[in-house]
């Protein structure tokens, strides 16, 4: 079985103060969804995430995370951000797709495969081992690794021929809903 999560990132028990707001969103790359952001008002410790190349700080206080989901994708785009409303990098999950039984609360089914665009336009697909270890021990079965692998290729292609205009389209969203949200 593999890890749920929503755009409200409730299990996060890190952020202790936050504030969040969602939207529908007609045009997410050519596809209508939900569009969110949550504003990071307060953590118990600031997340540096590992990556083999370099280490990056995504979350703590005054950070924001920008979410896109698209109903029938196998994706789910995180763009963090600091305080100072740069871009750090954009995260998507590969997905067993996402479900919106709650419209303002969509989830997803993590895949376990990531791919990250550093705010610099580089692409790096991420946790492919995490990605065989959960078939290896049965969270996931040889059909959904199959699946992920295919999902991750086309989304990398994609943000490959696309990668200006993605970074630009999430730095405009989380302008535009960081006025929307309540201060």
């Amino acid at each position: 079985m593999s890890k749920i999560r929503d755009m409200r990132r409730t299990e996060w028990q890190r952020i202790t103060k936050r504030r969040y707001i969602s939207r529908e969103e007609t045009d997410i790359f050519g596809s209508a969804g939900r569009i969110s952001l949550i504003s990071i008002d307060e953590v118990t410790g600031p997340l540096t995430v590992h990556y083999p190349s370099r280490d990056v700080l995504i979350a703590d206080a005054g950070y924001s995370w920008f979410q896109a989901a698209v109903p029938g994708a196998y994706w789910w785009l995180t763009a963090m951000f600091d305080a100072y409303d740069r871009l750090i990098q954009i995260y998507f999950d590969i997905t067993g797709g996402s479900r919106f039984d709650d419209p303002e609360n969509p989830t997803f089914e993590d895949m376990y495969l990531d791919i990250v665009v550093s705010a610099d336009g580089s692409i790096e697909v991420v946790d492919r081992d995490e990605l065989d270890d959960a078939l290896r021990s049965g969270k996931i079965t040889a059909a959904q690794h199959r699946e992920s692998v295919e999902n991750c290729g086309k989304l990398e292609r994609f943000l490959r021929e696309n990668t200006a205009a993605v970074l630009d389209w999430c730095r405009a969203r989380q302008r535009e809903l960081k006025k929307e949200a309540p201060n």
